[in-house]
């Protein structure tokens, strides 16, 4: 597994292209807009038209699910990559749509703010990687993969201490202090799935693989996303 993202880890077994159209950098493009308007969409709908207090667990917990199975398919199928790349990005519109009101509710003008950070990570990003300022060697590529197998454990032990009431992060600076840490770490992420992405072109992948790189995309950009929304309602509690 070349790249931290889950999603390009069955790029590295498959190597049978069977199509005759190869990939290419702007049809990685596209398709990742592509996805993104679908989320977007598929939000803007569910929020304004289905979600209300009764029923908005269940939306967001059912979303959540669907999102995580069809992101599992489509990073492993490449015939099915298509429509479950768009399944994915449907479930996640609405996860992200729920985060972008509550986001709204606690801090007026959040959305904007996270959008242009998000953007804006990914085209630095993008200039350092294409500019060889960042290089993907395979020493920052293990060092990458033990820092997400951190962060994971993390997650798990803080999940089950907080469900058990043994501890809770309390403490702002704390607080603020994780989450500055993993919009860095979903910023160094973007490099490895842009060199995978720069693999899959370079080495004349079958075109429908651009799908699956599209959604490990996706998904590193809506954790990006995601943490810069997190940081700012920490800001404004702490703040207020």
């Amino acid at each position: 597994m070349r790249s931290s993202n889950p999603v390009f880890a069955t790029l590295e077994r498959d190597r049978a292209y069977a199509s005759a159209e190869v990939a290419s950098y702007r049809g990685i493009v596209f398709k990742t807009l592509t996805l993104f308007i679908a989320a977007a969409l598929s939000g803007y709908i569910v929020i304004t038209n289905f979600m209300n207090e009764q029923n908005i667990i269940g939306w967001l917990i059912g979303s959540m699910i669907v999102a995580l199975i069809a992101v599992i398919v489509a990073s492993r199928s490449v015939r099915l990559a298509m429509p479950f790349a768009f399944i994915y990005a449907a479930a996640e519109g609405v996860v992200l749509g729920f985060v972008t009101v509550l986001a709204e509710a606690f801090v007026e003008g959040a959305a904007i703010t996270a959008l242009i950070g998000t953007a804006s990570i990914f085209l630095v990003m993008l200039f350092l990687y294409s500019s060889r300022t960042i290089r993907v060697t395979t020493r920052f590529r293990r060092i990458m993969y033990g820092v997400l197998l951190s962060i994971l454990v993390f997650f798990i032990l803080y999940g089950l201490l907080s469900m058990l009431g043994v501890y809770t992060i309390t403490s702002p600076a704390i607080a603020i202090g994780i989450s500055i840490f993993l919009i860095i770490f979903g910023a160094l992420m973007l490099a490895l799935d842009f060199d995978r992405a720069e693999s899959i072109v370079e080495g004349g992948a079958d075109k429908r693989y651009e799908w699956m790189v599209s959604v490990g995309l996706m998904v590193t950009l809506v954790w990006i996303y995601i943490e810069i929304i997190r940081l700012l309602i920490i800001l404004s509690a702490n703040r207020n």
